[in-house]
């Protein structure tokens, strides 16, 4: 008989998730007052998070139309990253994670299990993601992620996995039900300061290592680097290095 993790698993995979991770909300110990699972859902148990990956063809969209005799120069570059990167590697990607979630939490709820799911991104809302400080998400997904034992915080600020590097967005559901909890990784991913290809490669410089990290061995629950948001929303369509800092990473290629 399956338990109740190996179901979801089964149906999130089924609708096209290729992560499933499940952190107990004890990992979640230092959270931001309001942000903590606890906050969301009194009787919470677990944090559930699910990934789907970006195709290899959609991250390295920097290649495709280069003979094209009808999209060309600047403006070829402009149109890949601003139309078809954010629409085939991220907004789709996105509200796929949304369905599963939802789905997800309908089973539960099913079942009599109170459980509740966030947005993946701001989306559309650019009006509410400028007012909040920082910009942050109503619950972080990547702190769940590397909670979940789904990978680790890399140089780029993100959270790079084992099979698909850094190369992955995540949504995740807080929930009452009692699940066996995923282990978390072992081994380090990131090649730390021997790459740091993303940084040298950034094309906006909002990247900036932590100056307080000393310890290049530890596993990275929390970030190691700092992202100036407003910078890499401002620059990078016009640097045009949308998403290069996922691409350049060599975890998991």
């Amino acid at each position: 008989m399956r338990t109740l993790a190996e179901e979801l698993e089964t149906l999130a995979k089924k609708e096209g998730a290729r992560l499933f991770g499940v952190a107990p909300v004890e990992r979640f110990k230092g959270a931001p007052q309001g942000h903590h699972p606890l906050d969301f859902l009194p009787e919470a148990q677990n944090v559930i998070v699910i990934g789907i990956p970006i195709p290899k063809r959609i991250i390295n969209y920097h290649t495709l139309l280069k003979d094209s005799q009808i999209i060309t120069g600047d403006f070829r570059q402009e149109y890949l990253q601003r139309y078809f990167y954010q629409v085939t590697g991220y907004d789709t990607i996105n509200q796929r994670l949304e369905q599963i979630a939802l789905l997800l939490t309908l089973f539960l709820e099913d079942r009599g299990i109170p459980t509740i799911y966030f947005p993946p991104t701001y989306g559309p809302y650019k009006d509410i993601q400028d007012r909040v400080p920082g910009q942050v998400g109503i619950f972080s997904m990547r702190h769940a992620a590397t909670r979940a034992g789904l990978g680790e915080f890399g140089f780029n600020n993100v959270v790079v996995t084992p099979k698909y590097g850094p190369r992955v967005r995540f949504t995740a559901l807080i929930t009452a039900a009692e699940l066996e909890p995923t282990p978390l990784l072992k081994e380090k991913l990131c090649k730390g300061r021997s790459c740091m290809a993303c940084v040298k490669q950034c094309g906006t410089g909002a990247l900036k290592i932590s100056e307080n990290l000393t310890v290049e061995e530890m596993m990275w629950y929390d970030p190691v680097s700092r992202t100036d948001i407003k910078t890499c929303r401002t620059n990078r369509l016009q640097a045009f290095c949308y998403g290069k800092c996922l691409r350049v990473c060599p975890v998991g290629t």
